[in-house]
């Protein structure tokens, strides 16, 4: 096996900025407002990066799409309506 095929087959527990924009399938950019809004985690600082758990950005979404659900239950806002057009 190569290392590419071990790093392809690898288990991200942490991932970069755009890493963890690209699997919400949002822009980095929506994805920092995300994170201003509370709506995801603000990651960690690893040495001098920053990184976000793959678990609390499930855990985020999870919350999120639950609080979405109860919203449209109440007839309420929409988070979401902001974040895209």
């Amino acid at each position: 096996m190569t290392h590419s095929q071990k790093h392809t087959r690898s288990i991200k527990l942490a991932v970069s900025r755009s890493t963890a924009a690209d699997m919400l399938d949002i822009s980095p950019t929506t994805f920092d407002t995300w994170v201003g809004r509370g709506w995801m985690p603000r990651g960690y600082k690893i040495g001098g990066l920053r990184r976000w758990f793959v678990d609390d950005l499930r855990s985020s979404l999870h919350d999120l799409t639950e609080a979405t659900a109860t919203a449209e239950d109440e007839d309420a806002e929409n988070p979401f309506d902001y974040a895209v057009g």
